[in-house]
């Protein structure tokens, strides 16, 4: 023991010093050290629901790892896809918020249905509605039971907004001519168990 007091005594200043040098080497790559990033597409600005996206509309910008959501997707996988939803600038592209109305799952088709804006306003792509169409005395006929909303767009110069839902092309036939002679309305239902 008296060796080890000894040995610290006579070199206390060496130590003192390599001490401090290992401190300040960890603070200097605690600080400088960059967290694992990754590339992520996202909006080049703000972008309205239903928009195709074109290549002008994605910016590439590099997150840290754990900031990226899963389902990211890539900047081929975004372009030529409609937006399920509007988007603000900076806020990254996933699965979810780009449709391929060409690729909606096995017997099932995009069917659009013009409805009035207050209407789109309070929807969202995901909720599940029935379709109806409203005849001029008041009737209303269902059209299509629980459909996955797609997308939805609104046009406030038209005041109306366009859904889109993922529907069975029967359905989407009968949703098509409806929409030629009637009013058109959509209602949220319960979420449906996949």
């Amino acid at each position: 023991m008296e060796s080890v007091v000894r040995f610290v005594l006579t070199h206390r200043r060496v130590l003192a010093a390599t001490l401090a040098g290992l401190a300040v080497w960890s603070a200097v790559t605690a600080v400088t050290h960059a967290p694992d990033t990754r590339a992520v597409v996202v909006a080049a600005r703000d972008l309205g629901g239903g928009r195709i996206v074109s290549p002008a509309d994605l910016d590439v910008r590099r997150l840290p790892e754990s900031a990226v959501p899963a389902g990211a997707v890539e900047a081929a996988d975004a372009t030529g896809r409609a937006l399920s939803g509007a988007m603000r600038e900076g806020e990254i592209f996933t699965d979810r918020r780009v449709v391929d109305p060409r690729d909606l799952g096995r017997g099932r088709v995009l069917a659009t249905v013009e409805v009035p804006a207050a209407t789109g306003e309070l929807l969202r792509a995901g909720d599940t509605v029935d379709l109806l169409a409203i005849g001029d005395d008041g009737t209303a006929d269902r059209l299509a039971e629980a459909v996955e909303l797609v997308t939805v767009r609104t046009d406030a110069d038209r005041e109306t907004a366009v859904l889109g839902v993922a529907a069975a092309p029967d359905v989407a036939t009968r949703v098509a001519r409806a929409s030629v002679t009637s009013r058109m309305a959509a209602v949220v239902v319960a979420r449906q168990e996949r």
